[in-house]
């Protein structure tokens, strides 16, 4: 019997990350499909601003093995979003810019790589490679711009396709978005359980947080962001004021905190056969003096001075992991 199956784990405007899911390798690339045989049954998550790690014990219920296809796709990269800015917490590999790592039963995997561009919903990696450009243009460029370097008839027909925008003579900025899935092949014997860990590099997104944030009304440019997207309660929001207030005494004139914001999708973990039979998650905000703001998990508790955790049986999600840590300028 053979399935294909992929891990969902993806993509962030904040980048975000996302849980395994299932997929067919069809003539377009890895589509998500359902593993009707296959259980997640434990699901154990750690993830901080700067680090992502998991472990999956997947059992096969059927009567016979099943070899996969596992993939994992990476978060998306918006390549005109990040044109000259940071993309958060990355590494210099164009390809595996999160450092991704996979290990089954104890072993390395070897895996493979699909990285594709897309506008606007429509697949334009031909194109982009006909014009003489890496994919992922933004991480290659090592400042840069390939774009500019190009021949000006192949600069005026991206121009021209949507492709690229020219920001002044100099510079080009790339429109499409950066999709990449690592792949590779996997049987799931029948009756046993398969162990699968996964370790990464979150891209995680990094701003600056002020007193404007703090006390912005619905009704202002940008409105109350950060309390609605990742839930900031009238106890984070005091602690907050606290943390502005002693930024405020020790630098009076760059009163800024810096946050960062991370989103794991875990609803794609229902596309296997019943959900999580055990789902254990750890949330480490790095610094004792750091504060956590957190959507969906009123049920979490802290365990140490950096972490908090919680648990849940029979778990299928309906929502997904949402979260931001504020954090004192170091200089």
């Amino acid at each position: 019997m053979r399935l294909l199956i992929a891990a969902l784990a993806c993509a962030l405007a904040t980048p975000v990350l996302a849980d395994d899911s299932t997929a067919e390798l069809a003539a377009g690339g890895l589509q998500f499909t359902h593993a009707p045989d296959i259980r997640m049954a434990v699901e154990d998550l750690r993830i901080s601003p700067t680090d992502v790690r998991i472990r999956y014990e997947f059992a096969n219920d059927g009567a016979k093995d099943v070899t996969t296809i596992v993939a994992f796709p990476l978060p998306d990269i918006d390549s005109y979003e990040f044109y000259g800015s940071p993309i958060g917490m990355v590494q210099k590999d164009p390809v595996n810019f999160v450092g991704f790592k996979a290990v089954v039963d104890g072993k390395p995997v070897a895996v493979q790589v699909e990285q594709r561009a897309i506008l606007n919903g429509r697949d334009v990696t031909a194109q982009v490679k006909a014009a003489g450009l890496p994919v992922n243009v933004i991480l290659a460029r090592d400042n840069n711009d390939l774009i500019a370097a190009l021949p000006a008839a192949k600069k005026a027909a991206l121009v021209k396709a949507g492709l690229a925008e020219m920001q002044d003579e100099d510079n080009y900025a790339a429109r499409w978005i950066v999709r990449t899935k690592f792949y590779w092949t996997q049987t799931f014997p029948a009756g046993k359980t398969v162990v699968i860990e996964h370790s990464y590099k979150p891209v995680t997104g990094q701003a600056l947080y002020s007193e404007y944030e703090l006390n912005a009304k619905p009704t202002d440019d940008g409105g109350p962001k950060y309390r609605q997207d990742y839930c900031m309660d009238t106890g984070t929001m005091t602690a907050a004021a606290r943390m502005l207030a002693a930024r405020k005494k020790a630098s009076p004139d760059n009163v800024l905190l810096n946050v960062t914001t991370t989103d794991f999708i875990l609803t794609t973990a229902n596309n296997w056969k019943g959900g999580i039979g055990k789902f254990h998650l750890t949330i480490d905000k790095q610094a004792p003096g750091n504060i956590l703001s957190l959507c969906n998990y009123d049920d979490i508790k802290k365990t140490s001075a950096i972490t908090f955790e919680v648990t849940r049986t029979n778990f299928a999600p309906t929502s997904d992991i949402k979260f931001m840590v504020l954090s004192m300028p170091t200089e």
